[in-house]
């Protein structure tokens, strides 16, 4: 089962935060929760994690109220917070006893997850002597070491280098097979693409989009626009065949068309003048794509 979000409604004076907004998130899968800021992402993770209290609507995990479930959480904020004159250990073990752990079995899990993050000597260094990017080592750490039924990241790879990123990818896939139910909120749509199972798409509080990554993408997708890569310019050869050049990237044509005996003679007409032909697709629509359509027009 997971987490169940059906009919949640929050409101601020005027302002309608949540409206009616319902999603799931399956244990041992990644939901990917996105929109523009101001788009209800925040309210709907607070609303989770009880710090708000909606006006209407259920909040469920496997099936029970999450208030009276008492799910254990990880939490990884965009806005991180450490107590950067904590040494680092005294910071992990004080997350660690908050959410119920025995001192000396987190003290084990703490040594293990900093050698797994490639930082072991910094058991007794400072929070703020830290790398930004070491810091948010240590700010993850903290949401997974109490081995949470569910975990919340928003941004979690913000400022981080590749190599870095890659880490914290890997770290992500490994809570999914242990089962844990884990949100994802990210502008980092590649990322997005590359980790999430499911996706919901949030514009001023209503959802807009709430699909799997590849259904959500062969939705968008244009099956009349191939994309043709080539080794010299065409556009003159695609005028004259009588179709339409959609849009062009040096010597990457997307060229619209209605008539697949157009195209064929398009393809006759380069290879007779001696171009070659180095791609030809369909044009397939990123999810970077697809959240600019629906979301850029919409402050």
């Amino acid at each position: 089962m997971g987490l169940k979000i059906e009919n949640l409604t929050k409101t601020y004076g005027d302002f309608k935060a949540l409206n009616h907004v319902s999603l799931e998130a399956e244990n041992g899968k990644i939901l990917g929760i996105l929109g523009r800021n101001g788009a209800g992402k925040t309210t709907t993770i607070k609303s989770i994690m009880g710090i708000i209290e909606p006006e209407e609507g259920s909040i469920t995990f496997d099936g029970i109220d999450i208030r009276k479930a008492k799910v254990s959480i990880g939490y990884l904020p965009e806005e991180r917070g450490l107590y950067v004159n904590a040494v680092v250990k005294d910071q992990l073990l004080y997350f660690a006893m908050l959410n119920g752990m025995d001192k000396k079995a987190a003290f084990t899990e703490i040594k293990k997850l900093l050698e797994e993050f490639k930082i072991p000597g910094y058991l007794n260094k400072k929070v703020k002597t830290l790398s930004k990017g070491n810091k948010q080592k240590i700010q993850l750490i903290s949401a997974i070491l109490h081995k949470p039924q569910m975990v919340i990241l928003d941004e979690p790879f913000s400022g981080l280098d590749p190599v870095n990123i890659e880490l914290f990818k890997s770290t992500v896939l490994d809570l999914k097979k242990s089962g844990a139910t884990i949100l994802f909120s990210s502008h980092r749509m590649e990322d997005v693409e590359e980790m999430c199972d499911r996706i919901v798409m949030l514009n001023k509080g209503n959802v807009v989009e709430n699909n799997t990554v590849q259904a959500l993408i062969n939705k968008y997708s244009r099956e009349d626009v191939m994309n043709i890569v080539t080794s010299a310019d065409i556009t003159e050869l695609i005028a004259e065949s009588g179709l339409k050049l959609e849009s062009r990237e040096n010597k990457s044509f997307d060229v619209q068309f209605n008539d697949r005996n157009k195209l064929q003679h398009l393809y006759a007409r380069i290879l007779e003048s001696g171009i070659e032909l180095q791609g030809i697709r369909s044009r397939k629509t990123s999810l970077q794509e697809i959240f600019i359509k629906e979301l850029a027009d919409n402050e």
